[in-house]
């Protein structure tokens, strides 16, 4: 494993060719850590800077980093074509994921993968309030959103506990920061709970695109599922008539 400090020394000594490195994307990074909407638009108003990182999808006012699938995990992860040097760290890819459960709530996560360990980005990035949320893994700026009490807004939140899910009618909202493996973490946002579309989309607002994406997806394939299943009936009626056809036959010729 490479040491953090000769991960340091050896950014410092190669060239801005190999990373992407200014001052508009260190806002847009800085913006993504507030975990609000003000990300995907300092990302519109920056475009023209992650030209060389990836590719952006622009829609209206705001702008975000495509994954080929939100829901399939082979496909919610895209791999920078130069990684982004930010703070002294280095930012490889992008994820986001969406899950939808019956019971349980929604639990989405977008954000970042970056080389180092959970410590090593938490002193980089020493000016977020971080705080313990396992063993592993530190949270920052936890706030709550309850459906009753909408006059009050976001509220910071307190009580967040691993294993733990959102209570019936809140919403719960936190920058994460977590081990992948020895060498590289997540420093992701989430939003998690009992929500509809609206407070989604007013925090997280590339998924309103995402989401028509996949209201298409889901038609197109429930068309071609009622399709191939009136095919299918269809085969099994023509099946049924010529078996009807010949246990007639077979009738007549006995008689």
């Amino acid at each position: 494993m490479i040491k953090r400090v000769s991960l340091l020394m050896f950014s410092a000594l190669i060239s801005h060719s190999t990373f992407a490195n200014n001052g508009n994307i260190q806002s847009v990074i800085d913006a993504f850590t507030n975990c609000d909407n003000s990300f995907f638009y300092q990302l519109k108003t920056n475009a023209n800077d992650f030209n060389e990182i990836t590719n952006l999808v622009t829609q209206d006012d705001i702008a975000y980093i495509p994954v080929n699938s939100v829901i399939e995990n082979e496909g919610n992860t895209n791999y920078f074509t130069k990684p982004i040097l930010y703070r002294g760290l280095t930012i490889t890819a992008y994820q986001n994921i969406a899950i939808k459960t019956p019971f349980l709530g929604q639990y989405y996560y977008w954000g970042f993968i970056i080389d180092g360990s959970v410590d090593s980005v938490r002193q980089s990035l020493k000016q977020l309030p971080w705080q313990q949320y396992n063993v592993a893994s530190y949270v920052a700026n936890p706030k709550l959103y309850d459906n009753l009490a909408k006059n009050s807004g976001w509220q910071p939140n307190p009580y967040i506990i691993d294993g733990i899910v959102p209570r019936l009618n809140t919403i719960e909202k936190s920058l994460y920061l977590e081990p992948i493996n020895e060498n590289q973490v997540h420093l992701v946002c989430s939003i998690q709970g009992d929500m509809n579309r609206d407070l989604l989309y007013s925090i997280h607002p590339d998924m309103k695109y995402i989401d028509q994406e996949l209201d298409i997806e889901r038609k197109a394939k429930a068309i071609k599922e009622q399709k191939s299943f009136e095919i299918e009936q269809k085969d099994n009626g023509a099946t049924l008539d010529e078996n009807q056809i010949d246990n007639n036959n077979q009738s007549s010729g006995n008689s």
